[in-house]
């Protein structure tokens, strides 16, 4: 119940218009932010390509690829 209240009367405090003035300073601190976040996805992106397609299906592990390279080089290992 209490917080019913709080919030009723935070609501009715609350303005209803900001008046506030975003000058190019602003502007170019958001540009940057949202730059700097795409860099940083494309970053993580790259560090974890190959899990996330081994993940999918797409490609095969390192220790798979190295055993089918083992049974190319070496047939009797097949046979075992």
């Amino acid at each position: 119940m209490k917080l019913k209240f709080f919030l009723f009367f935070s609501v009715l405090l609350a303005p209803a218009s900001a008046l506030a003035y975003l000058d190019p300073g602003t502007g170019s601190a958001i540009l940057q932010g949202i730059i700097g976040a795409l860099a940083a996805c494309a970053i993580a992106a790259k560090l974890y390509w190959h899990k996330l397609l081994r993940l999918l299906g797409i490609r095969k592990g390192i220790e798979n690829i190295n055993d089918e390279e083992d049974l190319k080089a070496d047939p009797e290992k097949e046979k075992n």
